[in-house]
């Protein structure tokens, strides 16, 4: 049967045109697909993009110069102070040493106590009478008159010839050759010298040092020797003392007295 109600149809129509001037409902987000990730992260749409870790993968470069082209200044290396150290304590008393050495034996400093003074390597040089005289040389060849004093050598290859008689002769430094007419004591304290009495006049001999060689002339009183490796030659002695090693004694005549503490020594008459 057909609806004729006139009011139903209106209020129908109205709704009609309500549903078709209503503004439409906002689109609903897409969830239809799967999320868009980029290097596994997930991409939120309209936020901070942070698709990937900060790269990390090398060190930072520093092979560039702060200074500009080039390579940047240089810095000097600390010196080493205990080679001035070194130096100092080695070197500089070497030298003063040597400076010293060729010193003395250029100017042949000699001196000499008593009545005497002061003498120089040219010429014959004498003994104060009763007194004392020092001599140091080196390569010198220096004639000197004793009376009766005491004289006391310490050159360096030098030659020596004491006139008169000398109340002692001490024979040191080294490698010198001393020939004395006459002494009362002679004695070497320095090495390698060589030593000639042509009067021993019962002197008293004394070696305190090695390699000596004395060649003695006439009789003396005693002979002691307190080192090594020296050789002795006298005429006759009344004793011989040895304490040192490797001595070679031999006298000439007579009948000795002899005391050997040392070792290796060959005392024989020849």
């Amino acid at each position: 049967m057909k609806d004729d109600d006139p009011e139903k149809r209106i209020r129908e129509l109205e709704q009609e045109l309500t549903d078709v001037t209503r503004t439409p409902p906002s689109t609903p987000p897409y969830t239809g697909g799967a999320t868009y990730t980029e290097n596994s992260q997930p991409y939120a749409g309209g936020g901070t993009y942070t698709s990937g870790p900060t790269y990390t993968s090398g060190p930072t470069y520093t092979g560039g110069s702060p200074y500009g082209f080039g390579a940047p200044p240089r810095r000097s290396k600390p010196y080493p102070w205990y080679l001035v150290l070194i130096l100092l304590a080695v070197v500089v008393p070497t030298v003063i040493s040597l400076v010293m050495f060729f010193a003395r034996s250029s100017t042949s400093n000699s001196f000499s106590r008593g009545s005497g003074g002061r003498t120089t390597s040219a010429g014959p040089t004498s003994v104060p009478q009763g007194g004392e005289l020092r001599l140091s040389g080196t390569g010198e060849t220096r004639q000197v008159a004793c009376n009766d004093g005491r004289l006391i050598l310490a050159g360096y290859n030098s030659k020596y010839v004491v006139t008169g008689h000398c109340a002692s002769v001490t024979a040191g430094g080294y490698y010198n050759n001393v020939t004395v007419d006459s002494a009362d004591t002679l004695e070497s304290t320095g090495y390698s010298n060589t030593v000639i009495d042509h009067a021993c006049n019962n002197g008293k001999l004394k070696l305190s040092s090695y390699g000596i060689e004395f060649n003695v002339t006439g009789h003396c009183a005693s002979l002691a020797i307190s080192s090594y490796n020296n050789k002795v030659t006298v005429d006759s002695v009344d004793a011989i003392t040895v304490s040192g090693y490797g001595n070679n004694i031999t006298y000439h005549s007579g009948a000795p007295k002899v005391t050997d503490s040392g070792y290796d020594n060959n005392i024989q008459q020849g």
